[in-house]
């Protein structure tokens, strides 16, 4: 009986959350669904590829190049439902971005987080909303961010891996987690740092074991692959040789070749560990709060990407609904959409046309750089104000005579 009033007081308590923007969020998701039905995504095919393989005999001794092996498990729960995978596919993405928008325990004096999320998400994503797998990491490294500011600690880390192990980035929300838990309970979580770590060692182990040589291709991956035309290298490319650049197709998407490849690729990547470094010197210093240290980390990791599609721009939406809707972030959504799928599929392919998505690319990279920084500037500023509740109130008045003080002294005194 008891676990029945359990289920229903969960599914009185996410249809409450999820009231408020029924029509909106329902419009998200046949949006997203319309979406993904119109426009062709190699991704899904690739995912269905990966399934397929990793269950042929020998099971699992073929995984994904570019993803963490755990991630093979999201590539084939699609497979249990006998429709077209792409279909299936869908569906679970659709229930994750529902999960997403009904996870939020609301923040006391900042309602309006949900349609925050459903605004950026319509603005941003929703070519690829159902059609890329990153909205179960960044559900999971939402869902750890929800339980670390409420002091669940244990919950918060247990997410943040499970995020980490699909996806690499929710490991960057670890630092953050273990400042703030030591500040608030005054001991180090050295057994859940620990015990994070066992995990990730024992799937590396099982992962070597059962596909030798798979551990390390995502890194691989990543380091030999070039500037995808979103990405803040490739708008650096291109503006250091803007009459020299050109255009190849390569790793599933097209990628910009201009100047400075390799001092563009090493500035970027010094750029991005310094931002991250800086965050965390920040949280450790109490300038930054949790939420606002957990986006600062992964927008540092999204703009030092070499892909900077609209994907990405999930893993860190649910953490800009923190706060009331800011314009940068409105028009840096926006532009996402312009680059793609608006100006990708006008453009000819490997063609020079190109030239024009990668310099709108440029201006929403701009714009999120710039609106985040501001962002940063308002966050530091507002830590750094005295709490109006700390100043002791004055009196405001004509000065006490002689009398008037000697009985407020005698009335202190005998207080």
């Amino acid at each position: 009986m008891s676990e029945g009033n359990a289920a229903t007081r969960a599914v009185a308590r996410w249809r409450a959350r999820f009231a408020p923007i029924r029509t909106a969020g329902l419009a998200l998701m046949a949006l997203a669904w319309v979406a993904a039905s119109l426009i062709p995504h190699q991704d899904v095919d690739l995912y269905a590829h990966y399934a397929t393989a990793a269950l042929h005999a020998p099971l699992f001794h073929l995984l994904p190049r570019e993803y963490p092996g755990a991630s093979i498990g999201l590539f084939i729960l699609p497979k249990v439902l006998p429709i077209p995978y792409v279909i299936s596919f869908s569906i679970f993405a659709e229930v994750a971005v529902f999960a997403l928008l009904v996870s939020s325990d609301g923040l006391p004096g900042r309602p309006g987080w949900s349609r925050r999320v459903v605004i950026y998400l319509a603005l941003a994503t929703p070519a690829v909303l159902v059609a890329r797998y990153d909205i179960a990491p960044a559900l999971a490294a939402f869902l750890a961010v929800e339980r670390a500011r409420s002091g669940r600690f244990a919950k918060a880390w247990a997410w943040a891996v499970v995020g980490a192990l699909l996806k690499l980035f929710p490991a960057l929300l670890l630092p953050g987690f273990l400042i703030v838990e030591r500040r608030k309970t005054g001991k180090w979580p050295l057994r859940r740092a620990a015990a994070a770590g066992a995990v990730f060692a024992a799937t590396a182990v099982a992962q070597v074991v059962r596909a030798p040589g798979s551990l390390l291709s995502p890194f691989r991956y990543e380091l030999r692959r070039g500037f995808e035309i979103e990405s803040v290298a490739s708008v650096l490319s291109l503006a250091a040789r803007p009459f020299h650049t050109y255009w190849v197709g390569g790793y599933g998407g097209v990628e910009t070749v201009g100047g400075a490849h390799a001092l563009i690729g090493a500035a970027v990547t010094a750029a991005t560990v310094v931002a991250v470094l800086a965050v965390i010197a920040l949280c450790w210093r109490g300038r930054l709060t949790l939420e606002a240290t957990s986006l600062a980390v992964l927008t540092a990791a999204v703009l030092g990407e070499k892909a900077l599609s609209p994907q990405y721009l999930i893993w860190i939406v649910p953490l800009w609904s923190y706060y009331e809707i800011r314009r940068g972030w409105v028009v840096a959504a926006g532009l996402t959409t312009v680059v793609y799928p608006l100006l990708w599929f006008e453009a000819d392919y490997l063609g020079p046309s190109f030239l024009v998505p990668t310099a709108v690319a440029g201006l929403r990279d701009g714009v999120l750089v710039v609106a985040t920084a501001l962002w940063i500037r308002a966050e530091l500023a507002a830590r750094r104000e005295p709490s109006v509740a700390a100043v002791p109130a004055v009196a405001v008045g004509p000065p006490a005579t002689g009398a008037q003080r000697s009985r407020r002294l005698s009335s202190a005194s005998s207080a």
